[in-house]
């Protein structure tokens, strides 16, 4: 007796080139989306070094405010604010300035971040002082908020 094969039956135990093309198909879609965003957060990560520099400058400028009543005047260098640095400042920082109250971290040009990515912090004078970082060119990077 003779067996017959169905027409459509698989012989071969594997995968047809749609399956494989499919498959790949997949997996860059996935690349597509995952590695920009795997980037941006590496990015963000090293950004954090930036906003941390403003930390010192910050709380001097809480304290000069507190003691002036004002911003103006709480500049780097003087009414107990840190003394500008303006030459590498840290691995990321190239510099961290601080004028009538803002403070101004510029961050080194490295890893993607670029020196108009600078964060810049403005005192909102209230109890306590708030901060603002709408004059930020890293806000435009999505860097900081």
């Amino acid at each position: 007796m003779k067996i017959s094969h169905h027409p459509h039956a698989r012989i071969g135990q594997g995968f047809t080139l749609i399956e494989l093309m499919l498959t790949i198909a997949i997996f860059g879609i996935l690349a597509a989306v995952a590695i920009p965003a795997y980037q941006n957060h590496l990015k963000k990560e090293k950004f954090a070094e930036v906003i941390a520099a403003s930390a010192t400058a910050k709380s001097a400028v809480e304290a000069c405010m507190q003691h002036l009543n004002a911003a103006a005047g709480c500049d780097g260098g003087s009414n107990g604010i840190p003394a500008d640095l303006t030459a590498n400042a840290g691995n990321r920082v190239a510099a961290v300035r601080t004028k009538n109250g803002v403070v101004t971290v510029v961050p080194q040009e490295k890893d993607g971040i670029l020196a108009t990515d600078t964060y810049v912090l403005t005192p909102v004078p209230g109890n306590p002082i708030q901060w603002s970082s709408a004059g930020s060119g890293c806000r435009a990077t999505a860097l900081c908020k």
